[in-house]
Parts: C-alpha cells; sequence; structure tokens
C-alpha cells in the first residue's frame, strides 16, 4: 500500500515538473523572421496615400484573457500563424496598454473615455446586473456610421444588455452577431441556463458548433456576403477565446500532446482555445483576401488584458496577469495592419491606450469624431507612423476589483514611471502596499524603486488619489455571484426592455442642494455624480 501511494506520489510531482516546463515553453512556432527592437525608421517607411484615395475599411478583433506569450511571434508553443502573420504583414505594438480585465477595456474602446466616469472601472457587468454604458455617452461605431461606413459587431458585448439602448443596435451598429454576457458555454452558447446568441435582436441557434468557429465564419460572411461593397465598413469582432470557460474542440486539444491539463492549469485545453481563435483570425483575413480589400483594410489585433495564469495563459517575460496592474496584466499583444500605408514586419514601442483607439482610428480613415464629452484618449496616429513621441503626454490609470472581498489593486503610468498599489481591507484593518518601477529600463518590473525616488513614488500616488475620487458611490463593484433572486432568462434576446418603454433621462436622484451637502460630506472620496 505504502509502495502504490509513493508511486502516485511520484507520478503527480512529475506531472507538476512537465507542466511547469510546458507553461513556459517558449519555442517559435513560426517560419516568420521577426525584428526585437523597434524599426529605427518608421516615419520614412510610411506610405503616402492619393488625395483622393478610398475611405479605409477598419476592422478591430479582439482577444480575450490571450496572454503576451501566448502567440508565435512572442515565442509561444501555441500554433498561430495567422496572428503571426498580421504581425508578418503588418506593425507590432508592443507598448500597446488594455485595462486589467473586460468591460473597462471595451468601455475605453468603445467611448475612448476612462471607464471610472462610466461606473465600469472596477468590474464587469454580469447577467445579473442592469447596468450598462450611459446612453449619453458616444461610441466609436455612430461616428463611423455618420461618416457613411457600414458598421457590424460579431462576438461578446460585455457593455450592458437589459434596456434597449444599451445594446449594440442601439450603439451605432447596424449589424450584430453574438452574445450579451461573458462566460457563454462554447458548445451549447447558453450562461447561467439562458441561451445567449443572437443575430438583431432575434435569437438564432448553433447547435454543437464552437461559439469561436460562429464569431469566425459570422465575420467572414458580413464581409464576403453582407456588406455593400461601394462604401467602406467598420467591423468589430471581439472574441470569447480564450476567456473561461475552458473547453475547446477535441481535434484542437489532440494537437498539443505535449502540455498537460490539470483541474488548476488546463494548459492543453487553453492552447486549444487560442489555436481555434487563430484559425478564426485566418477567416476573416481570408475573406479580406478573396474581396480584395485586405490593401485598404486597417486591421488592429489586441487582447482586453493579459492572459490569467490559472486558466493556463503565459505572460512571460512580463510580471502578472489578468486582474492586476502588473505589465503582464495591462500591456498586451497588438498588431496593426494596413498594406497601403504601414510599413511590413516593423515593431513600434510607443506608448498606446486603448483608450486612444477610436480618435486614432478616426483620423487614420478620416472620420470626425461626433463626441460631446471629452475624450480622455486622443490620437496617436502620428506615434504609430513614426512622428510622434513614445510617452503619450498624459498618464494612464488601471483599477481593478479582484475577485476576492474588498481587495484592489490600481495602477498609474506616466512616462517610464509606474506606481502599483495593493489595498487589502481586511475587517478590522486596511493593508496598503505601493510599489515604483521604471517600466521603460525595467520592463519585467523586477526592482521596487519607491525608496530611490520618493518625489516620484509620491507624485503618482497623488495622481492616484484624484483619479480613485472620480469614481461615483453608485459605481460598479465586483459582485461573483447574483443575488439569490435572480434567476436567468429563457432567452436573454428575447427580454431587452424596449427603448419606448425605458424613460429617456436617468434619473439624477438627490436634488441639487442634497446633492451638494452630501458630495462636501464625502469629499474626495467619491462622486455623489458620475462624471
Amino acid at each position: 500500500m505504502v509502495k502504490k501511494i509513493l508511486a502516485v506520489l511520484v507520478i503527480l510531482l512529475l506531472a507538476g515538473f512537465l507542466f511547469a516546463k510546458v507553461k513556459y515553453k517558449r519555442v517559435a512556432s513560426s517560419d516568420f523572421d521577426f525584428p526585437t527592437e523597434q524599426t529605427a525608421n518608421l516615419a520614412e517607411l510610411v506610405k503616402q496615400r492619393a488625395v483622393d484615395a478610398k475611405p479605409p475599411n477598419v476592422v478591430i478583433l479582439l482577444a480575450d484573457d490571450l496572454g503576451w506569450a501566448d502567440v508565435g511571434y512572442h515565442g509561444s508553443d501555441i500554433q498561430t500563424p495567422n496572428i503571426d502573420r498580421l504581425a508578418k504583414e503588418g506593425m507590432r505594438l508592443e507598448r500597446f496598454y488594455a485595462t486589467p480585465f473586460c468591460t473597462p477595456t471595451r468601455a475605453a474602446l468603445m467611448t475612448g473615455r476612462d471607464p471610472i466616469k462610466l461606473g465600469a472601472a472596477h468590474a464587469v457587468f454580469m447577467a445579473w446586473d442592469n447596468g450598462g454604458i450611459s446612453p449619453e455617452e458616444h461610441f466609436m461605431p455612430e461616428s463611423f456610421r455618420e461618416a457613411g461606413y457600414q458598421t457590424a459587431m460579431v462576438g461578446k458585448w460585455h457593455l450592458g444588455h437589459t434596456i434597449e439602448q444599451h445594446t449594440p443596435n442601439a450603439r451605432g451598429f447596424d449589424h450584430f452577431y453574438g452574445h450579451f454576457n461573458t462566460d457563454v458555454l462554447y458548445f451549447d452558447h447558453t450562461f447561467a441556463g439562458g441561451h445567449d446568441f443572437q443575430e438583431n435582436g432575434n435569437s438564432v441557434k448553433h447547435e454543437g458548433e464552437y461559439a469561436t468557429d460562429v464569431h469566425g465564419n459570422q465575420a467572414a460572411r458580413y464581409i464576403n456576403e453582407m456588406r455593400e461593397p461601394e462604401k467602406p465598413f467598420f467591423l468589430y469582432v471581439p472574441f470569447l477565446a480564450p476567456h473561461s470557460p475552458m473547453d475547446a474542440k477535441e481535434e484542437d486539444i489532440a494537437k498539443y500532446p505535449n502540455r498537460l491539463d490539470t483541474p488548476r492549469h488546463p494548459a492543453k485545453t487553453y492552447a486549444a482555445m487560442v489555436h481555434s481563435l487563430d484559425e478564426a483570425v485566418g477567416d476573416i483575413l481570408k475573406a479580406l483576401d478573396d474581396q480584395g480589400v485586405a490593401d485598404n483594410t486597417i486591421v488592429l489585433f489586441f487582447s482586453d488584458n493579459g492572459g490569467y495564469y490559472n486558466f493556463g495563459g503565459v505572460n512571460t517575460p512580463l510580471n502578472g496577469g489578468k486582474l492586476e496592474a502588473y505589465e503582464g496584466g495591462i500591456r498586451v499583444t497588438s498588431v496593426v495592419r494596413w498594406p497601403d500605408v504601414l510599413p511590413a514586419n516593423t515593431v513600434n514601442e510607443n506608448v498606446i491606450s486603448v483608450l486612444d483607439v477610436f480618435p486614432t482610428l478616426a483620423e487614420a480613415s478620416g472620420v470626425e469624431p461626433l463626441n460631446v464629452k471629452k475624450m480622455d484618449g486622443f490620437s496617436r496616429w502620428d506615434a504609430v507612423t513614426g512622428t510622434g513621441e513614445k510617452d503619450r503626454g498624459e498618464p494612464l490609470y488601471f483599477t481593478s476589483n479582484v475577485p476576492i472581498y474588498n481587495k484592489f489593486q490600481y495602477g498609474v503610468l506616466d512616462g517610464p514611471w509606474k506606481l502599483v498599489q495593493h489595498v487589502n481591507h481586511l475587517r478590522r484593518t486596511t493593508e496598503v502596499k505601493s510599489e515604483l518601477y521604471n517600466v521603460w529600463s525595467d520592463p519585467n518590473e523586477s526592482q521596487d524603486i519607491s525608496a530611490e525616488f520618493p518625489e516620484e513614488f509620491e507624485r503618482l500616488q497623488n495622481l492616484l488619489d484624484k483619479r480613485l475620487a472620480l469614481h461615483p458611490i453608485g459605481g460598479q463593484y465586483v459582485k461573483i455571484q447574483p443575488h439569490p433572486g435572480w434567476r436567468a432568462p429563457n432567452d436573454y434576446a428575447e427580454v431587452v426592455i424596449p427603448a419606448d418603454q425605458v424613460k429617456e433621462d436617468m434619473w439624477t436622484g438627490f436634488g441639487p442642494l442634497a446633492t451638494t451637502v452630501l458630495q462636501q460630506t464625502h469629499g474626495e472620496r467619491g462622486r455623489i455624480k458620475y462624471d
């Protein structure tokens, strides 16, 4: 009996050792030779367009929880030839920053505004939440549509779903094919038992079809069959993969026999999910090729946050991962390709934020942004084309109410300086730990230099204090589980409250006098009213 127990222990130890070896294996999976440093003469390589050139098409491909090191051109053993093709034919944006998790990245992408002003900085919108991005906010596809673009979205929304004003078709998308929620099951397309796949408000069924395949097929269908060829198009494809639930096609799992799946680290399944994501990207690129529009199409690929290492994501050599303000959680894999303009196989290390995407793509496309409220992002097209500065000139902020009760992580990035702060509200005390890094000279955040640069340390902490004071009292915080009274609908597409049954204006709560008194009471601990 003792021998059997020892044998089992040896097998488990070997399995753990093999997993550790596989998890961090970084072997190039592509035949492409990629540059390792920023291309020095980007501006000289950018091509000039004719004055009468047609407006470019725009395709945004958003991966979900993809790790920094989970693509071939960053050295992964996962086969990503199509994403690698984008990198070979386009420009790698090696200092592209998102937020630590899903909803705030999507909110920033669509509006160009700081998610903390939208009540969407600390946590995601779950199926049991009634909130969403305010109808008063202007979304990127609205500007593109007004400029004559056809607009479409295929994939995961995650920005509100209970009233019609929150849904994609009300936010500038002429065509929507996808799901409102995250964590939708890949093969039966349900969340909490409720079906969540639709086309423009009408439920659709894809019995047993893998969700990532549906996303790729439907995006390709739009390019090949649904759009008007004479008009430019704006296509947004936010994939679910490789976000949980961890599930993949058996034929894809079989392609990674050297990876080990365990209950805590499904490395083999994760690799198969990324593999399927890459194939869907390939379907979209093929559709662009087949339609003869690839050269005049801006394709932007990036992840909404870093990989979640508990599910198999790898961000090495960057520190940390999803839900964290460390580089591994917010500095994400990103590529932009526009063959008519941008040089191929180049590296760009200028700092660009997801906040900057809306104004940057608008400038590149000649589209006038029609936002009324001021954006927090700004055009970095000059940085893309090599004529701008490396630094944005404005700080970036990162916020995460990590899914541990009353635990928060914050970050501030300003030039090379990076503050990371941990706040843990214990039952009787609060623990605060802060660190300072120079992420230009120390991109892997290996050395806390707060003691050496106390003035920068204090300056960034003061910036963080001011930014966090913008979070409204009613803002969203993490709710891992629903209230016990909540029940999922049979079909999410069928329970959206129509716009004519919803009040047009937001209820502002307390009157002006009470609001003023309450704000004086709260001081800089939060806003009574948004923005």
